[in-house]
């Protein structure tokens, strides 16, 4: 696992990453404290690229296809940081790295993970219990299908998407997945019940925005025409009839203007940043309006059974829709955290001098690692915080970096860099 920061204003951008990578065993976890995840995406213009969650493409390192594109960049340059992102998957897609033999390997995987998670959500709504299980899990892709796909909007580059294709290939692999099911769960799933759903809902799930294996990759820099940096994270995750899975990610985009002075994104494990960011733990806050919404039943109930109360009271309060308060109640107090949080500590932040930049982002992933070291959780985050500074006069520059050899030892990788 990972977790990274992303930090700017007018002045630049800092972005730093710790050094953890989780292996995933038969039965075991291993985590090391090795890996690069920054990256410069030109030599010669002030762009990078960060790298989180899985750190391979298709069984390729990112490592290995971000610097052979930069070399293949060369000292070309572009108008705007989205056109190094669009000349990046042009630049993959041109040289066949999206074909290999064992592609469908990765599809199934990926369609094997998508029910995993809707197979442990049905598992919890009925308790544990396998009884009726196979009812449960149908209702629950019925009710994705036609509930939860609306909430999300479509991927831009699966819009030409053969559904067909698709279709049919999904189809390929329900034999696998039932008889999967059945090793997991010890339930005889009925090939005729779950296959059409099964195929409707994954279609659903890759041609819109949702992740749940993915690589992120965080372009940052900027542009030739751009006075003031930018951040942009891409969700990539499969191929699917030669077509690449990736959406920009909407959420953690940030563009510094005359409108918007500073911004900072935490990505990968955020649970610390966003306490430190918005003062109160996400956790915390999404607990406070369960326990809210627990004491206004409780209090509508202790009223309706106060003696001789009028009939048309009575009526009144059981027509109360409690999350609606719960609803204002959140809207209220993240409000006042904007307010009397967020904003000040914005305010700061566009004020920053870069060394403070690299500092306060190196910080933020720091205390990430201090709450894994010293708590229960797995150790994963850790090792050396790689940090860097983009600005638009000075270009990429390293503020703290690891090697895996002795620079004294090798000036003449550094004499050949350019």
């Amino acid at each position: 696992m990972t977790a990274v920061a992303g930090i700017l204003n007018k002045q630049g951008v800092a972005i730093a990453a710790d050094s953890a990578v989780t292996v995933s065993g038969l039965q075991n976890r291993k985590v090391y404290n090795s890996a690069n995840k920054i990256f410069t995406l030109s030599k010669f213009h002030p762009v990078g690229i960060a790298i989180y969650n899985n750190a391979q493409f298709m069984g390729i390192p990112w490592e290995i296809l971000i610097k052979e594109y930069r070399k293949f960049l060369g000292n070309k340059s572009f108008s705007k940081l989205s056109e190094y992102k669009d000349s990046f998957f042009e630049w993959l897609s041109d040289n066949n790295y999206f074909i290999i033999e064992n592609n469908n390997d990765f599809l199934f995987s990926d369609l094997l993970s998508f029910l995993q998670v809707i197979l442990n959500e049905a598992l919890k709504k009925n308790n544990g219990n396998k009884e009726n299980l196979e009812d449960e899990l149908l209702k629950l892709l019925n009710t994705y299908v036609k509930s939860e796909i609306p909430k999300h909007s479509k991927i831009e580059s699966l819009k030409n998407l053969n559904k067909k294709n698709t279709e049919a290939l999904i189809k390929t692999f329900i034999p696998n997945i039932i008889n999967i099911l059945y090793q997991n769960t010890l339930v005889s799933f009925k090939k005729e019940k779950i296959e059409p759903l099964l195929i409707e809902a994954y279609y659903a799930y890759i041609t819109h925005d949702q992740f749940i294996q993915y690589t992120g990759l965080i372009f940052t820099g900027y542009g030739e025409t751009e006075l003031f940096p930018q951040l942009l994270p891409v969700n990539v995750s499969i191929v699917i009839d030669g077509k690449l899975r990736y959406n920009i990610d909407q959420n953690k985009t940030a563009t510094i203007n005359n409108k918007q002075n500073a911004c900072i994104r935490p990505f990968a494990q955020t649970d610390v940043i966003d306490t430190i960011l918005q003062g109160v733990s996400p956790e915390l806050n999404n607990l406070s309006a369960i326990v809210f919404g627990d004491f206004i039943k409780s209090f509508i109930e202790e009223i309706k059974s106060i003696h001789g109360m009028p009939q048309i009271v009575q009526k009144h309060l059981n027509t109360l829709n409690t999350n609606e308060y719960v609803k204002k109640y959140q809207i209220q107090f993240n409000n006042i955290v904007s307010q009397k949080y967020v904003n000040p500590l914005m305010g700061a932040v566009s004020q920053l001098s870069k060394e403070d930049l690299a500092e306060m982002a190196e910080s933020l992933v720091y205390l990430t690692y201090l709450k894994r070291r010293f708590t229960m959780a797995e150790e994963s985050v850790g090792g050396p915080v790689d940090i860097a500074v983009i600005t638009k006069g000075d270009g990429f520059i390293w503020i703290k970096r690891k090697h895996y050899f002795n620079p004294e030892l090798n000036q003449p990788f550094f004499q050949k860099y350019f």
